[in-house]
């Protein structure tokens, strides 16, 4: 395939394959707004396909090869092929000759001649990329942004800039972030993800390294190739040691709870019961950061990890302190990633209850228990109830015995039905397998606290409108369309 840049694509006629994806979207919109032709095609509608078609970007429900009829090129989101290789528009396009690649390979020849900051990592990538965006627009940079989540202040999970910086959350899933060569690299988090694609532990970390070693070390910028490692995670710290011969500067962060830790950057002194606050220790490097007290709007440990890598990214691209920690103590949240649905009267079956509803993203269970943590935490008085839709058979399957202790913090727990993604049922695992195998566990026959297998999404919000109840918080999580569940509890208030 040659090379199509952004010159040739922003005035081409582009159909966009499975635009309901988070990161498709976001180049959609901003393909329209550079000048293209825009169209797209989703297997099922949703929130943001709805969202699309009311900015005028004609929209299909299904795959066909008609959708070519007016393209000029192919852009493609990874899980379609995945979950259907012979998808017949992509062997269509392949056919008629025209430009084929998938959205990550589109926004990588866009990115020729832009300074990049990427942000990797299994967890807290949209949160981390948003606060460091939001960084560098309060300091007048300008950059242009792609995120994997909606930021409110920008009313998309996109924004356009006019100046030769761009930021953007790099994911590993089918090695694509090996299209970007950031200045300035984040990893948040390594630990298996995505087994559907990678073999093993040893591939996953391996494509890590390669992001690495495909980092800009000659650029003519500002500061040096930068990458920045968090220190509490033990995949970080292996992926340092196998990059000793990286000639760029490594700098290392890390949250300090109970033990000492080792880093350049040091989280400590943490208020994590009801609000969220910490103080910044610094080792060797100079930033502004050191000594400052920081107050988060958002919960958990895990937040504070990833405004502590955001402070270093931006003040490292020259953002002055003060400029970088008001953006992100004035962060609220991206979509869907411990976003407050309501905090109102809530009308259930009838009935006004006081509950609070928040949606999460949380799909892998280590985000899972961190989360309800940071929810209990944020919230001592509540009963906690967790609804938790799986995402992927591959991935229950896989990480099956970690799911069996995520939900320890939780009240109350709701498995809804497997959301398949990217694939197929085979019968590989049902979510009654991991209800049942939950009900087993010491944490849940010890505490009597229930685990209920949802059913559909429907089905889980008729039972969460029946027996949630004064002083719940619902935590529902999950990264498909669960969300909806929590959309059918808010309209009984709305129609009353």
């Amino acid at each position: 395939m040659k090379q199509t840049g952004y010159r040739q694509l922003k005035k081409m006629r582009l159909h966009f394959m499975g635009i309901g994806g988070s990161g498709l979207s976001a180049v959609a919109q901003m393909a329209l707004q550079a000048g293209a032709t825009v169209s797209g095609c989703d297997q099922a509608s949703s929130a943001t396909t709805e969202m699309l078609s009311k900015l005028g970007i004609p929209i299909e429900i299904g795959h066909s090869p008609e959708h070519l009829a007016a393209a000029d090129a192919l852009i493609y989101v990874p899980a379609a092929v995945a979950f259907n290789p012979n998808n017949p528009e992509l062997l269509a396009a392949r056919e008629k000759g025209l430009p084929v690649m998938t959205w990550q390979e589109m926004l990588g020849q866009w990115l020729d001649g832009y300074c990049l900051l990427s942000v990797s990592g299994v967890h807290g990538k949209g949160t981390t990329t948003a606060m460091l965006a939001l960084a560098l627009v309060d300091a007048g940079l300008d950059p242009t942004c792609e995120i994997g989540a909606v930021v409110p202040r920008f009313g998309a999970n996109y924004r356009i800039g006019q100046s030769s910086y761009f930021v953007n959350e790099a994911d590993e899933f089918n090695n694509n972030f090996w299209n970007y060569h950031p200045r300035l690299a984040i990893v948040t988090s390594v630990e298996f993800e995505h087994p559907e694609f990678f073999a093993d532990y040893g591939e996953y970390l391996a494509s890590f390294e390669h992001f690495v070693r495909g980092m800009d070390l000659s650029g003519d910028w500002p500061f040096p190739p930068t990458l920045i490692l968090n220190a509490g995670s033990p995949g970080c710290l292996e992926l340092r040691e196998r990059i000793k011969d990286w000639p760029g500067r490594i700098l290392t962060y890390a949250v300090e709870e109970d033990q000492p830790i080792e880093a350049d950057f040091v989280a400590h002194e943490l208020r994590l019961d009801g609000k969220t606050s910490f103080s910044v220790q610094t080792k060797q490097f100079t930033s502004g950061l050191e000594g400052r007290r920081i107050s988060l709007k958002l919960p958990g440990a895990h937040n504070v990890e990833n405004a502590l890598a955001a402070l270093i990214a931006a003040t490292c691209a020259g953002v002055a302190p003060e400029t970088a920690i008001a953006a992100v103590e004035g962060f609220g949240g991206t979509r869907r990633r411990f976003e407050m649905r309501n905090e109102e009267p809530l009308t259930l079956a009838g009935k006004t209850r006081d509950v609070l509803l928040v949606d999460d993203y949380a799909h892998h269970p280590t985000a899972i228990a961190r989360t309800l943590n940071a929810a209990r935490r944020r919230y001592p008085g509540r009963r906690l109830v967790a609804v938790y839709q799986p995402h992927m058979y591959s991935r229950t399957k896989t990480f099956f015995e970690q799911f069996l202790t995520a939900f320890d913090e939780a009240d109350a727990v709701v498995i809804v039905d497997i959301y398949p993604g990217r694939e197929h049922d085979t019968g590989l695992v049902h979510a009654r397998e991991l209800v049942a195998a939950m009900r087993e566990q010491p944490s849940f026959t010890q505490s009597g606290v229930p685990v209920v297998h949802g059913g559909s999404v429907a089905e889980t919000a008729t039972w969460l409108r029946e027996h949630l109840r004064d002083g719940d918080l619902a935590l529902i999580m999950g990264a498909g369309d669960i969300y909806r569940a929590t959309e059918e509890l808010l309209s009984e208030t709305t129609r009353n």
